[in-house]
């Protein structure tokens, strides 16, 4: 039987069998070019390093600027036909505010770059208007911004159109298959020893790549979003029932694919994200075994017999994951014990910890309004304390904080930062308070949460794959949830 929409006053039948027009039939077309349109950006980006490299980049500008139109066009129709959600703008006002600031900084440099033995260097000059906001490099904040904003609308777009919740289904199952072919073709680069991207047709500038992804925390960020993902449909698969047994339903295909994907996080070499992704089982094993236990004794039925059986699928899991990672494991144990007794033995503080120091002094020097957005990797260099001073040449460079919020503090600010926060925020805006049918959305919602912690001692939302991700997800929970909260609601 065909899902209804609770908001659609057409699902209603009249007298004699007929029915009303579904006032949204009209929008299909628009919700099937979101799908098109936002699904082709993710699934290329992702296959195209991640969106990490020039041409990846420009590809993003030039593809992810067709949502912007179709953003308009849509919110067109709703307006006309009067069958639209609250007006976006409701959700977007944060955007708005964060592109006038950054707008305002491209409008009023503080730097300038000069050359200085062969290195470009960057030079500290007073902005024309000190009290407004600046930027160091005004033609990398324009291009950052107007990024930022394609992926953000594309992704919106997802929350403006998709009215149906099997439509918003079919979204997440396009990304989780996605993300298993990724996975399926990242171990088997792992398993040839390809020494590049691939099967070693493209170099990378360090050993720790995994599929198509530069760098393998990135890729550790994007398993965990696309794992809670897989774990949203499946416990909707639960939820839903209709199946003759757990063998042949397609739990069982789920939670395989999961098992997949959880095991390239050790596999890549990630020791964060493995953690992580350790967290994320662990909580949705503890949901699962919660879940058998209340059916089983709905039906006056034992529980030991599953307990176990899930419980020993699980450990065995993490084994065939640490057995096929092992030489990872033990490289990057090793690894680790090297750096935990280095980091004894000096008498200064380690690299990191100097680095996130350095970057809060950074910030703290423009706290309102920061340097300019993606100005770090020029503007850092003045606080950079691991060089000797006067001397450039030979001292660490960071293109990165490794610490995404401080970094965002550095270049937009705690007004830029403020607006950021609020922007993601607002979707969830009226039903964060209620109750979802669905596990889905909080799934999503459990996903995106973790990044937001990774972000304090890495930089995943440096990576467009990664942050076209998270966005998705957001939008995709909330919409959901809003859905729920149409179901729910008492009839007028």
């Amino acid at each position: 039987m065909a899902e209804l929409d609770p908001l659609s006053p057409g699902s209603e039948p009249r007298p004699g069998g007929l029915s009303r027009r579904d006032p949204h039939d009209s929008m299909r077309l628009w919700a099937n070019l979101v799908l098109f349109h936002l699904g082709t950006l993710l699934v290329g980006t992702s296959w195209w390093f991640g969106g990490q490299s020039e041409g990846a980049r420009l590809a993003i500008l030039i593809w992810g600027s067709l949502g912007i139109p179709l953003f308009f066009a849509i919110w067109g129709r709703q307006r006309a036909s009067g069958a639209g959600f609250a007006s976006p703008w409701r959700h977007l006002w944060p955007l708005l505010i964060f592109d006038a600031l950054v707008l305002i900084s491209v409008f009023n440099p503080s730097t300038r770059l000069v050359m200085y033995e062969g290195e470009q260097l960057v030079v500290h000059t007073d902005p024309r208007w000190p009290w407004l906001p600046s930027s160091a490099r005004p033609d990398l904040t324009l291009r950052e911004l107007w990024q930022f904003n394609i992926i953000v609308i594309s992704c919106f777009n997802a929350f403006l159109a998709l009215r149906h919740r099997r439509l918003l289904r079919r979204l997440l199952a396009l990304l989780a298959a996605n993300a298993l072919l990724l996975a399926i073709f990242g171990t088997l680069q792992k398993l040839i020893g390809a020494k590049g991207i691939w099967l070693g047709a493209v170099k990378t500038p360090q050993p720790y790549f995994f599929s198509t992804f530069v760098y393998h925390n990135h890729w550790g960020a994007f398993t965990v979003l696309n794992v809670t993902i897989c774990l949203g449909l499946l416990f909707h698969a639960l939820r839903r029932g209709g199946h003759r047994d757990f063998w042949h339903s397609p739990v069982l295909l789920g939670a395989v694919a999961i098992a997949f994907m959880a095991a390239t996080a050790p596999l890549s070499g990630s020791r964060s994200t493995t953690v992580l992704m350790l967290f994320v089982l662990a909580i949705a094993v503890a949901q699962f075994l919660g879940h058998v236990v209340r059916s089983r004794r709905a039906h006056h039925e034992s529980v030991l017999l599953p307990v176990t059986g899930i419980v020993l699928a699980f450990a065995l899991t993490l084994g065939g994951a640490g057995y096929l990672s092992r030489d990872v494991i033990i490289a990057r144990t090793e690894l680790t014990a090297r750096q935990l007794e280095r980091i004894r033995t000096e008498d200064t503080m380690n690299s990191r910890l100097t680095l996130y120091r350095d970057t809060w002094e950074m910030a703290a020097r423009k706290p309102v309004y920061g340097w300019g957005l993606e100005t770090y990797g020029d503007v850092f260099r003045i606080f950079n304390s691991q060089r000797v001073p006067e001397r450039w040449i030979g001292a660490p460079h960071y293109r990165e904080a490794h610490n995404d919020w401080l970094q965002a503090l550095a270049e937009v600010g705690f007004a830029g930062t403020g607006a950021l926060l609020l922007l993601g925020l607002a979707p969830l805006w009226g039903v964060w308070r209620l109750r979802s049918d669905s596990r889905l959305p909080i799934q999503l919602l459990l996903g995106c949460g973790i990044v937001l912690l990774y972000a304090w001692v890495e930089f995943p939302f440096a990576n467009p794959a990664v942050m076209m991700l998270f966005w998705t997800s957001l939008y995709v929970a909330a919409a959901y949830a809003r859905l729920d909260r149409g179901r729910s609601a008492p009839a007028p």
